[in-house]
C-alpha cells in the first residue's frame, strides 16, 4: 500500500471521528462505541473463510505447476545450449532459445506472483462481503457506530475491549448452516 494511500486512510479515519465527535449529542456519545474485526482471523476461522483458501490453495498449485514445466524446459535449453562440441551457429541458435525462455520464464514467475497476490485480495474481499450483513447486525444491536475491518486505519486499538472478530466468525459460520 501506498504511502498516499495511507495518509488518506488516516485523514478520512481522523475526519469520520471528528465529525462523529462534534456531531453527536453528548448523551449519544456516551452509548456509542467502537469496534475492531480482523479480516484475516475471520477468512482463517470460518468455514467459509476455509473454503475460500481452499479454492485459493488449487489455485496457486497450478501456477506452481505451470512454473515448475517452464523451469524444467529451461533446465533442458541449458543443458543443450552447454553440450559441447557443436558447430558455432548451432550453439549460438540454442543459447538465444536458452535466453529466450529465462525471459519468458522470469516473467511467467512476476505474473504469477501478481496473480496470486490479486487471488488473496479477491478471496478476502469476498469473506468479508458475507460478514458484512452480521457487522451489519452486530453493530446496530450493539450501538457501535464504527467497526474497523482495516488494522492499518487506526494506530492503536485496545484489542481486548473492542475486538469483535470472534463473534463475526462465530455468527457467519452459524448463518452458513
Amino acid at each position: 500500500m501506498s504511502n498516499p494511500t495511507l495518509l488518506r486512510r488516516w485523514f478520512v479515519g481522523g475526519f469520520v471521528l471528528l465529525m462523529l465527535a462534534l456531531l453527536a449529542p453528548r448523551a449519544a456519545q456516551a452509548q456509542q462505541r467502537i469496534g475492531f474485526v480482523n479480516p484475516q482471523r475471520v477468512v482463517n476461522e470460518t468455514r467459509i473463510g476455509q473454503m475460500a483458501k481452499s479454492d485459493l490453495a488449487r489455485y496457486v498449485a497450478e501456477k506452481d505447476r505451470a512454473v515448475r514445466e517452464s523451469a524444467a524446459q529451461l533446465a533442458a535449453l541449458k543443458r543443450d545450449a552447454d553440450v559441447l562440441g557443436v558447430a558455432a551457429a548451432e550453439r549460438a541458435r540454442r543459447e538465444e532459445a536458452y535466453r529466450r525462455k529465462a525471459v519468458q520464464h522470469e516473467t511467467l514467475v512476476q505474473e504469477n506472483a501478481r496473480d496470486i497476490k490479486a487471488e488473496e485480495a479477491k478471496l478476502l474481499q469476498y469473506v468479508m462481503r458475507r460478514a458484512d450483513a452480521v457487522l451489519e447486525e452486530i453493530g446496530r444491536k450493539g450501538g457501535y457506530a464504527i467497526i474497523f475491518t482495516d488494522p492499518n486505519a487506526v494506530g492503536y486499538v485496545d484489542k481486548a475491549s473492542v475486538d469483535l472478530t470472534e463473534r463475526v466468525a462465530r455468527e457467519l459460520d452459524s448463518r452458513g448452516k
